[in-house]
């Protein structure tokens, strides 16, 4: 059976992975994406929802799904660098499909 996950080797796993020096950030209306290279031979992801921005954990564990599915299906995985998801505080008006849309386009400004 072939498994549909994100590797758990592709996700950013506690703090110190969240915080230091970041080469490349991206603002769009509802994101920040910070990018960074990485000593790892696969693309990692990390997504940060805060609680304050979207209260309810319904919609913020839905937003992480989509983050993760839109990163484990794009080539991100092949390139070897360190990838962090940040909500504004606009989040909360936007719908899921203009959430996915955004992420795209924020997919391909970062391969620019």
């Amino acid at each position: 059976m072939i498994s549909s996950k994100l590797p758990r080797e592709s996700r950013l796993c506690g703090a110190a992975n969240y915080t230091g020096r970041f080469a490349a950030k991206i603002r769009s209306g509802h994101f920040i994406l910070l990018s960074r290279e990485n000593s790892a031979s696969i693309g990692r992801i990390g997504v940060s929802l805060s609680k304050k921005h979207i209260p309810l954990a319904v919609v913020r564990n839905r937003v992480r799904r989509q983050v993760k599915e839109l990163f484990r299906t794009s080539d991100c995985l092949a390139r070897s660098e360190d990838l962090v998801i940040r909500a504004t505080k606009k989040i909360m008006k936007a719908d899921l499909v203009a959430i996915k849309l955004e992420l795209t386009q924020l997919w391909s400004q970062r391969k620019k």
